[in-house]
């Protein structure tokens, strides 16, 4: 079932530019690996996540949930969700879907918040990804990780 979802949920932004990179984590020694960077285009299913992860904080929510109206909402708020790309993950994709905050009259204004995801939601994401990319960049999710390695690599 959240394979569907995700392909009915789940959209990159291409009117947002494709961010290359590296991170790093340590272990014994740090390494280093090529990362990805896309930009998600804002719907119901994800703002409703976010939503409902502020309002157990005690945040006002964007949209009208449970005993929120629209009169009550942050109605000038927005979220900008963010996934990543790695070559450290076994999925190649993130352990969550990242949502900014953004223009919210609450204290959170500029938090990151994250969406939480199982390996199997992580290999459905990144098909879904990968399905978006060939359709629209004509080149899939392996083919931006190698130009991130070779742009990292030319930093060194």
């Amino acid at each position: 079932m959240f394979e569907q979802i995700i392909r009915d949920q789940i959209f990159i932004d291409f009117g947002c530019e494709v961010l290359y990179g590296d991170d790093q984590v340590y272990l014994n020694y740090p390494i280093r690996f090529a990362t990805v960077g896309l930009h998600l285009m804002s719907t119901s299913l994800l703002s409703g996540i976010v939503d409902r992860i502020r309002k157990d904080q005690g945040f006002t929510p964007i949209h009208p949930i449970d005993e929120y109206t629209d009169e009550m909402c942050d109605g000038d708020a927005f979220y900008d969700f963010f996934i990543d790309l790695n070559d450290w993950s076994q999925t190649k994709v993130g352990t969550c879907i990242e949502a900014a905050v953004c223009n919210s009259h609450s204290a959170d204004e500029g938090e990151l918040y994250a969406i939480d995801l199982t390996t199997d939601e992580q290999t459905a994401l990144y098909n879904r990804l990968d399905e978006q990319c060939r359709q629209y960049l004509g080149k899939g999710c392996e083919e931006l990780l190698a130009e991130a390695r070779k742009a990292m690599e030319d930093m060194s």
